[in-house]
């Protein structure tokens, strides 16, 4: 974006949102990163070294694309590559394009957002189809998948990885809809509730609130 931050058409799914998402320090996740969208909505903390131009603190960055550079593990907006610099020095680091970086994985946070979203997204048709993707999801979790409960067979199924963080069904149960989510964090894998998190009525492009945080 020539505004230098997010992209709202990201492999991640995140639309609209995902141009301002976490300020638009935001990133691509390489190939060795990605995990077939699990990445989606990882938080990491990226440094650059170069002395005289780089600063102590770095950039908070949230992954909401994919894509693969020059031996890169990411590709960063130019708002979250120029956070890197030091006062007055993002004219010097943004020309260099690929720089050595230290990064690692840290908890997700978001001010104004403690708890979290799930959106039904645009694609959604009432009664039809649902298409869902998760936002502002906090800690350091990985989604390995979501299930939705059909009380007419009282059964937990399946939704689709249709893509990135998107997950879809056709010919979604009626009434009030609970999902639960498959969560991986440092190696240990969990089950979430979200118990009626969307509406019985619900609409395209409606993100609903969880009530459930993830820390």
């Amino acid at each position: 974006m020539s505004n230098g931050l997010g992209t709202p058409g990201g492999a991640c799914g995140y639309a609209k949102t995902g141009i301002t998402y976490n300020y638009g320090n935001v990133a691509a996740a390489s190939s060795k990163l990605w995990k077939n969208g699990a990445a989606c909505g990882a938080c990491y903390l990226v440094k650059c070294g170069i002395k005289g131009v780089c600063n102590n603190e770095g950039v908070k960055i949230v992954v909401t694309d994919r894509g693969d550079g020059d031996n890169t593990d990411f590709i960063l907006s130019s708002h979250a590559f120029e956070t890197m610099a030091l006062p007055n020095k993002a004219s010097q680091l943004l020309p260099k394009g690929v720089v050595d970086v230290k990064y690692e994985r840290i908890p997700c946070k978001y001010p104004g957002h403690d708890s979290l979203m799930v959106k039904v997204t645009e694609q959604s048709r009432f009664a039809e189809y649902l298409s869902v993707v998760l936002l502002y999801q906090g800690g350091q979790y990985d989604v390995l998948g979501i299930q939705i409960y059909d009380g007419s067979v009282k059964q937990w199924k399946d939704m689709r990885n249709a893509y990135g963080a998107v997950y879809d069904l056709p010919n979604p149960p009626k009434g009030t809809i609970s999902l639960r989510l498959k969560l991986k964090n440092r190696g240990a894998v969990k089950l979430v509730k979200l118990d009626n998190v969307i509406p019985r009525f619900w609409k395209a492009g409606v993100a609903y609130d969880s009530k459930v945080k993830l820390a």
